[in-house]
């Protein structure tokens, strides 16, 4: 049975483009290369969606620690 429903905003084609914003760009927030995106793009989505995206491409952001945080 074929799969129903709305196609996401970002497809599986898009994922080497945020591959490549995130690895040329690692110090960015989600906004950030939300923004690049759309620039090359001209696909806004809601900051939801860009994270699913995100890791659905198999990016991890994951932020430094700060130095001399506590835990």
């Amino acid at each position: 049975m074929p799969k129903t429903g709305r196609p996401p905003v970002i497809a599986a084609h898009h994922y080497p483009l945020l591959a490549r914003l995130a690895h040329t760009q690692p110090y960015s927030s989600q906004a950030e290369l939300a923004q690049a995106f759309h620039a090359e793009t001209g696909i806004t989505a809601h900051p939801d969606t860009f994270a699913k995206a995100l890791r659905l491409a198999g990016i991890v952001r994951v932020k430094e620690r700060a130095k001399g945080s506590f835990q």
